[in-house]
């Protein structure tokens, strides 16, 4: 059943399976060299009473041996117990980075969709916390588990050689222990899981606060997010108070056996070397052995509570794991197809948003040759942009087909999709790297000249040398220390330095002036000649040169033709035109 739920880091424990089974025999020899020691000292104590007859000299001689052979043994304990920390302990933390790396990739193969239904926090949260729970199972539960095995056997038949009799009198406050770890670690399981969720809802709140702080900045809300920050916090610590309490239970329990046993055994066993049925030896021996046995007694409580917190948590990693991706190459993918030229086609498509009703799109059909700029505008909420994440497959149609050169895109590897396609958003996002590092992500071996150039196309590299650190200037989280127009050049940069066959500019010129969107429409129209062009947006001026322009309107098309004649036509298109010139020259006067 462990092995089942281990499922994922099976490859790694075969991995290492020759530094484990060091790692193993190390600490039985370890565990073996420290339970000679108390039968060492029982011969030695057995043997002093001989100097009655054998003399002092001979038997000081004998009791001398005894103790180096116990020095030994010591020392021989300490270099094994060296390896078996170095061996163990390092498998485990390589297992975690591992898993730690599955996790993230999997992570990156995983569509838009299924972080619209999961939480970044908690998603985080699994890949720390319970991901260390994970490490403690493989490191220090394994070793738990592999020592008390050890000791508890070897101790217990130690123990029955001896004198079977005391063993079996120490054994009778047992069952008290099994009682307790069985309804304890059933408890520890479903608190710890608890607890987890109460911490992944509590990093949420703290992710979505310090990225919306801004916001909440604004609105005076810093109060009432307290508040509930508190709230959660709350929640998080009374979990953590009652597993503090489950876990409190243990140790006493388990210390309370540990003497009661040692009661009993110096009872009957003292009683036993006054009538002369067991030695003192024996006596001091058994003792040795019940203390050795006090830790794998209590190593057994900790280990039950390490299995349970793994085991939960790997449960909740395993949850993610298990997600597969809708969106990948399949058995239908058609892996001779290296390259794309663009000619895209969409016939009858329609798309439906999971647990919505109204289709985003319906039956929407054009085609666009490699080369050509279509234009796609419309009211907000129109699915405008379902039709640019469709192409990429951020979302795969529910009917009709998209092609791309004549093959079907769900045909198309994913790689290969991806690759061609330079996709521009509305609110781009930009890492907490520098300029140059954000920019790179697009050709990660373009020079600095080639740089340059495309961002004179875009028209931010001016912006780019008034900072102090020109291109190596430090954004933000998320580009904070840019402006919006300025988030919305840099992307269309790194885009373009893809050098793409098919662009798409989901509305990314909403952010700029009308003088700076003109100046990178005329910067674009060379490297546009050469590229499959999709342009989204409201503002007709970023759209009246493209080769066919379509309005779409809930989800359909409403209106399609050139500017001149969409304009003759008088529909949706004309007076969106008309209102956006008359809206333009009253702003002309004005200045």
């Amino acid at each position: 059943m462990i092995l089942k739920k281990l499922k994922p880091i099976h490859k790694y424990l075969f991995q290492y399976r020759y530094q484990i089974l060091i790692g193993a025999l190390s600490l039985i020899v370890t565990d073996a060299f420290g339970l000679a020691i108390p039968w060492l000292i029982k011969d030695a104590i057995d043997a002093i009473p001989s100097y009655k007859t054998t003399g002092v000299d001979k038997t000081a001689s004998i009791v001398f041996n005894y103790s180096m052979l116990i020095v030994f043994a010591a020392i021989f304990q300490g270099i094994f117990r060296y390896v078996w920390r170095v061996y163990l302990f390092s498998v485990a933390r390589k297992i975690e980075y591992h898993l730690r790396n599955d996790y993230f990739s999997h992570l990156l193969k995983l569509e838009p969709g299924f972080y619209f239904k999961n939480q970044t926090g908690d998603i985080i949260s699994r890949g720390t916390n319970d991901l260390n729970a994970v490490r403690d199972l493989a490191g220090p539960g394994a070793l738990i588990f592999i020592d008390t095995i050890t000791l508890i056997s070897i101790s217990l038949s130690l123990m029955l050689y001896i004198n079977w009799k005391l063993t079996l009198y120490c054994l009778i406050p047992m069952p008290l222990l099994t009682i307790v770890i069985y309804f304890v670690g059933d408890m520890i399981e479903r608190t710890y899981e608890r607890m987890q969720q109460k911490l992944s809802e509590l990093t949420t709140r703290v992710q979505e606060n310090i990225t919306g702080i801004r916001t909440i900045q604004a609105f005076r809300q810093e109060d009432n997010e307290i508040r509930r920050f508190s709230k959660l916090a709350k929640d998080y610590v009374k979990y953590n108070v009652l597993m503090a309490k489950v876990n409190g239970v243990e140790e006493p329990v388990i210390f309370f056996i540990s003497g009661t046993s040692m009661n009993v055994l110096l009872y009957f066993g003292g009683l036993g070397v006054m009538n002369a049925t067991n030695s003192l030896g024996e006596l001091v021996a058994l003792s040795g052995y019940l203390m050795l046995l006090a830790w794998p007694l209590f190593g057994l409580g900790w280990l039950v509570n390490i299995y349970k917190r793994g085991i939960a948590s790997m449960g909740r990693i395993s949850e993610i794991l298990e997600v597969q991706p809708e969106i990948c190459d399949g058995a239908k993918t058609d892996y001779g197809i290296k390259t794309l030229k663009g000619d895209i086609e969409f016939k009858n498509v329609s798309f439906t948003f999971a647990g919505k009703k109204t289709p985003a799109l319906n039956n929407i059909s054009f085609k666009v040759r490699a080369g050509q700029t279509l234009a796609i505008t419309g009211p907000l909420g129109s699915g405008k942009s379902t039709v640019c994440n469709l192409i990429p497959r951020f979302l795969d149609a529910c009917g009709g087909e998209i092609l791309i050169d004549g093959a079907d895109v769900k045909t198309i590897p994913v790689p290969i999709l991806r690759s061609s396609i330079g996709y521009i958003r509305q609110e781009p996002f930009l890492f907490s790297d520098t300029i140059v590092e954000n920019l790179k992500f697009g050709d990660m071996d373009a020079d600095d000249k080639t740089i340059r150039e495309f961002c004179e196309i875009s028209k931010i590299a001016d912006d780019i040398d008034d900072f102090a650190d020109k291109y190596n200037t430090l954004l933000g989280e998320r580009g904070i220390t840019v402006s919006g127009g300025q988030k919305q050049r840099l992307a269309i940069s790194r885009a373009l330095l893809k050098k793409p066959n098919i662009l798409i500019f989901d509305d990314t010129l909403s952010a700029v002036d009308n003088r700076t969107e003109e100046a990178i429409m005329a910067g674009l129209e060379t490297f546009m000649k050469n590229s499959t062009t999709i342009i989204v947006s409201h503002r007709i001026s970023s759209i009246m040169n493209a080769d066919e322009i379509i309005v779409i309107d809930n989800g359909e098309i409403a209106e399609r033709g050139t500017h001149q004649s969409l304009i003759a036509a008088e529909g949706i298109y004309a007076k969106t035109y008309q209102k956006q010139k008359l809206k333009f020259e009253i702003e002309t006067e004005s200045v």
